[in-house]
């Protein structure tokens, strides 16, 4: 088999898929086999793809396949045998993984699936009899053969790494995934990851070396795919460390933690790293203990909070919510949602259960009497303790939250509103999620502007008292966002000029044009820095960070 094609079919332009590279870069370090790659997404026509893989015309095309493109590499496969009937097929990744005799049964398009890790069952896929081979489905007169598990590899440093000298460029924009480790020890109900509760890792000196060929290429975005990061405190400390006394200011580290396995030591450190050089994904998914215990999972929820509240002005935070799981319903539903709001994260990730192939959830099925998409997504439509209509209003409560809280262009004027008007923030968002129901714009795409005036006129609507200070707010939110080169109908502009060109003399800009295009002056009726009654001129400075300047 000379002509191999790997195709992976991302969820967007940015995304790399890195289990192919992993498993093209094994074979061509350990064989004389060259493979050839092919990144897509899902947004791409489907003709378009077929035509690519039709000029490579591959006698053997290897897809991955995920929760998110797993209907559209269904469609695919078959006009693939349309056009190439002698092409064999051969699928892996979590999607495939744990119903590969269903799928292989349902599309005699499919010859072969990968269970499981590829690396060593795709060598000896190309090198030997497949009747020898653990970790591969295949069909062999007519039937669907399996003949079990292949072992995981134990010395992942046999792994190469897995990107390309051109991939490493600080002008891409994609993001590079990366791993220390692969398993899970945890056993939360409702994660793939889960399955494999064997932990193993790469050397420290492997993965000091290939996080130095990101850093010496500036690559902006690098993120760990590790479960949970942080599970050794002296391996990740060291790493840390490590990244520390490499920093270039240009890369950003992501990594999945549990921020309440943190002591005093660790969030000392964390406290030392540069703003912006590392962003914390933080799985809580609900604050209920009895949902907790169903799931497997525990919150320290004073620790968290602790730790979470200490290190949040330096590390960039994503906190995880999760509607839809056991014995959750839609009010405690809303303690979980405003523990997390507390919390004061740069983006509150609002998910809602789906119920995966292999993993514990597909047990519970029946005695929560859980109703479910029959297809990818998997997602809950309802269970025993929340409906559908309850995760439909989570849904557009999700909305508002992307809007005003994720898309961090409301601090002040959402803070104002959040104080003065409601007892809880999520009562806030389910509030503006009606009103924007009301008037039909919940399931339309907006500009930034018309987000804007939603939220002046959802104030007006309620009759919120002092709309003149919100709208100071809402006007130093909106300078806050850049220059946009146009204002709502509701801002009305409040400059001098003769200032203005005063305050541009004294900055170090090449041109007076190019002064204005990066600099914007306003005069306040109201002090919204320090919350009081007085005017405040304030030059806003457009840099690589936004310079809020008080004159």
């Amino acid at each position: 088999m000379k002509n191999i094609l790997f195709l992976a079919i991302n969820s967007k332009y940015v995304h790399t898929n890195l289990a192919l590279r992993y498993i093209k870069k094994y074979v061509e370090k350990n064989s004389s086999y060259k493979i050839k790659l092919i990144e897509k997404t899902i947004n791409n026509h489907l003709l378009e793809i077929l035509t690519d893989i039709n000029e490579a015309n591959p006698e053997l095309i290897a897809i991955s396949t995920y929760i998110w493109n797993s209907e559209y590499v269904y469609k695919l496969i078959i006009e693939i045998k349309k056009i190439l009937p002698n092409t064999k097929i051969l699928l892996g990744g979590p999607e495939v993984s744990y119903q590969a005799e269903k799928l292989m049964n349902t599309y005699k398009e499919i010859d072969y699936i990968i269970s499981g890790e590829g690396e060593e069952v795709f060598l000896e896929f190309l090198a030997k009899d497949i009747d020898t081979i653990k970790g591969i489905y295949y069909r062999k007169n007519n039937n669907i053969m399996f003949n079990g598990h292949k072992a995981p590899i134990y010395n992942l440093d046999t792994v190469p790494f897995p990107y390309d000298e051109e991939e490493l460029s600080e002008n891409s924009p994609l993001i590079l995934y990366y791993e220390s480790s692969r398993g899970c020890p945890f056993n939360c109900a409702y994660c793939m990851s889960s399955i494999d509760k064997q932990v193993r890792y790469f050397s420290l000196e492997r993965v000091k070396n290939d996080l130095l060929k990101f850093i010496n290429k500036k690559v902006k975005l690098v993120k760990f795919v590790d479960r949970t990061f942080n599970l050794k405190k002296d391996r990740y400390l060291e790493i840390w460390q490590f990244l520390l006394e490499n920093y270039n200011k240009k890369t950003t580290f992501h990594f999945e933690i549990s921020v309440d396995l943190f002591d005093d030591e660790v969030i000392k450190f964390l406290q030392k790293i540069p703003k912006g050089y590392f962003q914390f994904e933080i799985g809580i998914q609900t604050i209920n203990e009895k949902t907790l215990n169903i799931i497997h999972r525990t919150n320290k929820l004073e620790i968290l909070k602790k730790n979470i509240l200490a290190i949040k002005d330096n590390i960039h935070l994503h906190v995880d919510l999760i509607a839809g799981l056991p014995e959750e319903d839609y009010n405690t539903f809303k303690k979980s949602f405003n523990y997390v709001h507390s919390l004061k994260a740069e983006m509150i990730q609002l998910g809602f259960l789906k119920i995966l192939n292999g993993t514990e959830m597909e047990t519970l099925v029946n005695k929560y009497n859980y109703n479910y998409l029959n297809f990818p997504p998997y997602e809950v439509l309802s269970n025993n303790y929340i409906s559908f209509n309850e995760l439909v209003k989570l849904k557009n409560i999700e909305k508002m939250l992307d809007f005003y809280y994720n898309s961090n262009n409301f601090a002040k004027s959402l803070n104002y509103i959040l104080e003065n008007f409601y007892d809880s923030p999520f009562d806030f968002y389910e509030d503006i999620s009606k009103y924007y129901k009301k008037r039909e714009l919940i399931n339309i795409a907006h500009k930034q502007v018309s987000i804007f005036n939603y939220l002046y006129e959802f104030y007006l609507e309620k009759s919120f008292t002092n709309i003149d200070i919100f709208v100071e707010y809402l006007k130093f939110d909106y300078l806050s966002m850049g220059k946009t080169g146009h204002f709502p109908y509701w801002f009305v502009r409040n400059s001098d000029k003769n200032k203005y060109n005063e305050l541009l003399q004294e900055l170090n800009f090449k041109s007076k044009r190019d002064a204005y295009k990066k600099t914007e002056y306003e005069i306040f009726n109201y002090d919204i820095i320090n919350n009081k009654n007085d005017k405040k001129e304030i030059l806003f400075i457009y840099s690589n960070e936004l310079i809020i300047k008080e004159i």
